[in-house]
C-alpha cells in the first residue's frame, strides 16, 4: 500500500506484556493446557521477528502432567526441521511459567478454511484438497523416520492429526504442529498405557481398542481428514464421544464419491485405503500414502499460484473471531486468516481404562453398540 508507514516511521506494534524477551502483541487465545500470544522479538540493526509464544496456564503451572506434556511437546518439536511442520525457536521459564516459542504461520488452520466452505457451500478443489493431503504426508514421513543423534529409531507417532493441527501458508503450503500429545520412542508418554488422549473422530481404531500403534495410525488420521476435505462434512460425527467412537470402529464407510458424486475413483481409492481399519491394509507408510496422491496432483496439472488464489478468495469465508482480553481464558479459540491457530476446534478426550475397556472387542460383545 502506497501510504504505509516506512521503516524509520513505522512504530512497534502495541504491547500487551512482556515475557522474557518477547514482546507480546495479541492474544491468539487458549486451549486446556496453555495460552497464546502473537510476539515480536528485536535484535540489533534493526533485526526483528514475528513469533509465537505459547505459554502454560498459571492454572496448570503446578500439575506434573500438563508441564510432562508441555516439555515433551517442546522437547519433539526442538528436534525437528523440515518445511512442512512447524518450527520451535526457543523453550524457556520466565516468572515461574514455561512457555514455548513458535514459528508463526500466516493462514488459517484447516479446519477454520473447511468450516468456512461448509457455511458458504463451497467445495474445496479436488486438486487443493489432494496437495493439502499430500503436503501432510511428507511432514508425517519426515516425523516417522526421525532418529536419534545415535542414530537409533525415535519411533514418533503424532496421534493428533486433525484439521486444526493442519495450518496453512500464504504462499499455498502448510505446516503440521501441536506434538502435545505425541508418542515417541523412550517417552513418558510410552508407560501410560492406562490413559490415551486424541480426538475421538479422527483417533485410529487400534489406538481405541488398546492394541500397539505405530505411523499407520497417523494415516488413518489423515485419511479422515482428506474425507473431510473432500466432502465438507466430518466422517465420524456423532453426539457424544462414545458414540463417535463406536462410529470409528463399527460404521460402514462409503467412498467420498457417494456424498460428492465428480471425486474420481482415484482419490476414492487413496481415502478408502487409508481407512482401512485393519492397519494391515492401510497405506505402510505415509510416504506411500503421499506418492499416490502426488500422482492425482501432478496428473491434475495443479500450479502452487492456484492455490494461493483459492485461499485468498476464500479469506472473506472465514469469520473473525470475537476479541478476547489479553490473558484468555481456558478454552477453544479458532484461527482465521494471519492467525495461528492455537488449539482445536473440538478437544481432546481421554480414554481412561473404563472406557478402553467398553470400546474392546469383548466390551462392545457384551454391552452393544452406542450409536446415539
Amino acid at each position: 500500500m502506497n501510504d504505509a508507514p516506512t521503516a524509520a516511521t513505522a512504530s512497534p506494534p502495541a504491547s500487551i506484556g512482556q515475557l522474557g524477551r518477547y514482546r507480546l502483541t495479541k492474544s491468539l487465545g487458549a486451549g486446556g493446557m496453555a495460552e497464546a500470544f502473537k510476539a515480536t522479538y528485536s535484535g540489533p540493526g534493526g533485526f526483528e521477528r514475528t513469533v509465537v509464544v505459547k505459554r502454560i496456564l498459571p492454572a496448570n503451572g503446578n500439575d506434573p502432567e500438563f508441564l510432562r506434556m508441555f516439555t515433551a511437546e517442546a522437547k519433539i518439536l526442538g528436534m525437528l526441521h523440515h518445511p512442512n511442520v512447524v518450527q520451535a525457536y526457543d523453550f524457556g521459564e520466565s516468572d515461574g511459567a514455561l512457555f514455548l516459542v513458535l514459528e508463526y504461520v500466516d493462514g488459517p488452520s484447516l479446519g477454520r478454511l473447511l468450516k468456512g466452505l461448509r457455511h458458504a457451500k463451497r467445495p474445496l478443489p479436488l486438486a487443493i484438497a489432494a496437495h493439502f493431503s499430500h503436503e501432510v504426508c511428507r511432514a508425517l514421513d519426515y516425523v516417522h523416520g526421525l532418529r536419534t543423534s545415535d542414530g537409533e529409531p525415535m519411533n514418533v507417532i503424532h496421534r493428533d492429526v486433525t484439521p486444526s493441527n493442519i495450518v496453512l501458508t500464504s504462499a499455498g503450503s502448510l505446516k503440521l504442529l501441536d506434538f502435545g500429545i505425541a508418542k515417541y520412542e523412550s517417552s513418558e508418554a510410552q508407560t501410560q498405557h492406562q490413559t490415551v488422549k486424541g480426538k475421538p473422530a479422527y483417533l485410529a481404531p487400534e489406538i481405541i481398542e488398546g492394541y500397539p500403534f505405530d505411523g499407520r495410525a497417523d494415516v488413518f488420521s489423515l485419511g479422515v481428514v482428506l474425507y473431510e476435505a473432500l466432502t465438507l462434512a466430518p466422517l465420524f460425527a456423532a453426539d457424544t464421544d462414545l458414540a463417535t467412537l463406536h462410529k470409528v470402529l463399527e460404521m460402514p464407510i462409503a467412498p467420498p464419491s457417494w456424498s460428492r458424486p465428480e471425486v474420481p475413483v482415484e482419490l476414492d481409492t487413496i481415502v478408502m485405503k487409508a481407512l482401512e481399519r485393519d492397519p494391515a491394509r492401510r497405506y505402510a507408510t505415509a510416504a506411500q500414502m503421499g506418492r499416490a496422491l502426488e500422482e492425482f496432483v501432478v496428473a491434475s496439472r495443479l500450479h502452487v499460484q492456484e492455490v494461493v488464489d483459492f485461499l485468498r478468495a476464500a479469506e472473506p469465508l472465514i469469520a473473525q473471531p470475537k476479541p478476547r482480553s489479553p490473558i484468555a481464558a481456558p478454552g477453544v479459540v479458532s484461527a482465521t486468516v494471519g492467525s495461528m491457530p492455537t488449539a482445536p476446534e473440538a478437544e481432546d478426550t481421554k480414554l481412561d481404562l473404563g472406557l478402553r475397556i467398553r470400546m474392546s472387542p469383548l466390551g462392545r460383545f457384551l454391552f452393544g453398540p452406542t450409536d446415539k
